[in-house]
């Protein structure tokens, strides 16, 4: 028998929600005061606002005087109920202004390999758009399987992989349609690994008016020069007269999470806002499904300024979701959050405390050359988290022994209580890294660092650094060369790191350096393969809803039903079958329920399995033979037989014709 190949595609989705369907100095640790948790609200009227004194008060505050978040869930405006002129509609409406321009010809510095065992080189790099008008720049980047999206000040510009330009720069004013009278800043992109789709946002304030919106944009495909569904909400929903400064982002399989400082309109800081939006309405146009979390706590009842939510890439066990935080102060500790449950129908929000390896210092202003009183560095905060494998990887920067360091924390959240497993300080002598961005090896515990870079020599500028398991730097390199002063005070506190998605061992990162002038700076995008493996010659692993043959599997949530879909035009199956995994024990994959005979048309509708759960469409020859593509999120060979539908057999080395 000579079977032809089979293919086998994941999704994901919570089968509960199916059935129900600038910045200021870190503020002291408050006294607990007591706050009601709001679970549920009337709609919004079209203009996305809500009066407090409407929501009912369901639950009194925790016990033992913790400060219990308010839950304010569920009144999103949709794309129709945007005001005329602010609605979606397709990419750019408009050119950019005059001034703009995109710098490619950047000169850099010779490569300077630190150890026998040197990954390769930086091999792509080119410059994001440019606005000399702000500082600073925030600049971030979004890198999917075709695109790199990114995002400075108020500008958004599209590049191919190469650093071709594709679109714009266009303004975020144009793109979202943000009217006269609000201002707009800090930027933020995201790339969505199960869905291949793209996310921006931006926020906006409108003084005169004490209003403070979030705009946040989703790619209806993943072309991200196509069409975007766009949509603008109240920041200060629930808590009239605050508004919403220096957000995060993070992504699951579940949603797009952002995190806010909130300040009052005339007395400083307020509390820290986590707002979680379902991200498959965004992509399908419809009115966002969504909670806002007011007034997060720390387990010692502080409050977590610039609260970093995680980038999960892959299923997590129990379906859990992570944020991390530290202050500026003197320290010794991490502040690590564990939400678990419904995202938009009262998730748990549990804080815990992980000891760090010592009490850190707060960092101070980066040197660079000549006069103008360094950098600032906005204190000992983390700068992004990471989650890879049942850990969590955050960075930070301390004052070290010659200059500003890097702290990167390795944190196991799999274990009860959270262990920290390894602390690295990363320094170069004489210089200093700050903003420090850390990304794991998808191959073992090596990571990689992008941060800023200067010294009494070295005008601020942008470094890559690779670092072994055993904490050996074996690499380092400038992404670009600073050629200017920064005089503005201030540093672009805005940078991202990603996983390229067709080859897990290339890296991507937006790093900002000074060139065209002194008060604003420069973006420089750059890429490296991690490891000297050889790129993947088939198609990409399909867990966790990747693309295989441009179509992932789509779950798409109608009343009681589900709706799945999976690419059918190519190696068309005798029969397919679906396979439910139970999430809360994904690691063995417990299967939850099997759906056989199915057909081959491309779509199955019916009721999910109760829980948490994910799917599997499964496709045999007709013959007895089943397969898959590639490893599961651990690195194992997927699981893709299942006895209850009679397959027993298994082809994994089969590739589409």
């Amino acid at each position: 028998m000579n079977p032809r190949p089979a293919r086998v595609l994941f999704a994901l989705l919570c089968a509960a929600a199916c059935a129900g369907g600038g910045t200021l100095a870190e503020p002291p640790e408050r006294a607990a005061t007591p706050v009601a948790r709001v679970d549920s609200g009337p709609a919004a009227p079209p203009d996305g606002t809500v009066d407090p004194a409407s929501l009912p008060v369901l639950a009194a505050p925790a016990a033992d005087g913790a400060r219990a978040p308010r839950l304010i869930p569920n009144v999103f405006p949709g794309p129709g109920e945007i005001p005329a002129g602010q609605g979606p509609g397709g990419i750019f409406p408009s050119p950019a202004g005059p001034g703009v321009t995109i710098v490619t010809d950047s000169p850099e510095d010779a490569p300077a390999a630190l150890g026998s065992d040197a990954p390769p080189v930086i091999d792509v790099r080119f410059d994001g758009p440019y606005d000399g008008s702000v500082a600073p720049p925030d600049s971030v980047v979004a890198v999917g399987r075709n695109h790199a999206v990114s995002l400075v000040n108020v500008l958004i510009a599209i590049y191919d992989k190469a650093g071709v330009l594709k679109q714009g720069p266009f303004s975020l004013r144009s793109f979202f349609g943000i009217p006269a009278g609000w201002g707009e800043f800090d930027p933020l992109a995201v790339y969505d690994p199960f869905s291949d789709r793209y996310i921006v946002t931006v926020l906006a304030d409108n003084g005169s008016a004490s209003d403070a919106r979030i705009y946040i944009a989703f790619s209806q495909t993943n072309d991200a020069t196509g069409t975007w569904n766009k949509y603008w909400i109240d920041a200060d929903r629930g808590q009239p007269n605050i508004w919403a400064d220096y957000a995060s982002i993070g992504i699951d399989r579940n949603a797009v999470y952002l995190t806010a400082n909130m300040f009052t309109r005339t007395s400083g800081f307020s509390n820290v806002t986590l707002f979680i939006y379902d991200k498959e309405d965004g992509y399908a146009g419809r009115a966002l499904d969504n909670s806002h979390l007011i007034d997060v706590r720390t387990a010692g009842n502080g409050a977590p300024f610039r609260l970093r939510p995680a980038f999960v890439g892959e299923v997590v066990p129990g379906d859990a979701y992570y944020l991390a935080h530290t202050d500026s102060s003197f320290g010794s500790s991490m502040n690590v959050f564990k939400l678990t449950g419904n995202r938009f129908a009262s998730p748990t929000l549990t804080p815990s405390v992980v000891a760090l390896s010592g009490t850190y210092f707060p960092t101070g202003n980066a040197r660079q050359p000549g006069t103008g009183g360094g950098v600032a560095t906005l204190g000992a905060n983390l700068w992004n988290v990471y989650y890879r494998a049942g850990k969590l990887w955050t960075a930070m920067s301390i004052g070290g022994s010659s200059g500003l360091a890097a702290w990167v924390h390795r944190v196991n959240v799999a274990a009860e209580p959270f262990v920290r497993e390894q602390t690295f300080q990363v320094e170069s002598s004489g210089a200093d890294i700050y903003f420090p961005h850390v990304i794991p090896d998808v191959e073992d515990n090596d990571f990689a660092i992008f941060s800023a870079y200067s010294s009494p020599t070295i005008y601020p500028s942008a470094r890559y650094t690779n670092v072994s398991a055993a904490g050996t730097i074996r690499y380092a390199e400038n992404m670009a060369n600073g050629t200017l002063r920064s005089d503005s005070g201030r540093h672009g506190d805005y940078f991202a790191v990603g996983t390229d998605p067709k080859d897990p061992n290339r890296y991507w990162a937006i790093v900002q350096y000074q060139k065209n002038s002194t008060f604003s700076g420069n973006s420089r995008i750059a890429s490296v393969r991690f490891e000297d493996v050889p790129v993947p010659s088939g198609p990409p692993p399909v867990p966790d809803g990747r693309t295989v043959a441009g179509t992932p599997v789509r779950v798409q949530r109608a009343g009681g039903n589900v709706t799945i879909t999976w690419d059918a035009t190519r190696c068309p199956p005798g029969g397919n079958h679906l396979v439910w995994y139970d999430l809360a024990t994904i690691a063995s994959y417990t299967i939850r329920q099997t759906t056989c005979a199915i057909g081959t048309s491309g779509a199955w509708t019916g009721p999910a399995p109760i829980g948490n759960v994910g799917v599997l469409v499964v496709s045999d020859d007709g013959a007895g033979i089943e397969g898959s593509y590639g490893p599961n999120s651990a690195g194992q060979e997927r699981p893709s037989s299942t006895v209850a539908c009679g397959i027993t057999a298994k082809n994994t080395g089969g590739v589409c014709p």
